[in-house]
């Protein structure tokens, strides 16, 4: 079990290698992070942007798993990156899939991830480009107020 100590650590890690994402690289994205417990294959924390980009709080999401937030078709790839993050050396490895928001719709997120063996626990940040996010909002706003 993931104790207090360490979850804060993890939470800390979670800060840094978020400014140090930031820093490395110029972009117009969202950010969303989290950290699952490699024992469990649950969340244990999530922050950032989270609840902007996908309606849900963190308190939402903690103790729900990757089955919770990933559409079927795009479960299994996102399971098989996992497993290969969790054996990669504490490498930072990255992919992509689709990510399941409140209101029902997908958005495509691209992850960057880092088994943590000291906490027992998986770190994933995901990058989700604002523009995208932007046309989807102005594609509402016509439907709903006729907006061109």
């Amino acid at each position: 079990m993931t104790t207090t100590l360490q979850l804060t650590i993890a939470k800390l890690e979670l800060k840094q290698l978020e400014m140090v994402d930031r820093l490395s690289e110029k972009h117009n994205d969202y950010v969303i992070r989290f950290i699952e417990s490699s024992i469990t294959d649950k969340f244990v924390a999530a922050n950032g942007d989270w609840e902007l980009v996908t309606g849900f709080s963190e308190q939402h999401c903690i103790g729900l798993g990757w089955e919770n937030i990933i559409p079927k078709y795009d479960l299994n790839k996102v399971l098989n990156n996992v497993d290969r993050i969790k054996k990669n050396d504490n490498k930072f490895d990255s992919f992509t899939s689709e990510l399941i928001k409140k209101d029902g719709k997908n958005l495509k997120v691209t992850w960057k991830g880092k088994y943590f063996p000291e906490i027992n626990g998986l770190v994933f940040i995901g990058r989700v480009n604002r523009s995208w996010l932007i046309e989807i909002f102005w594609v509402y706003l016509n439907k709903k107020y006729g907006y061109a």
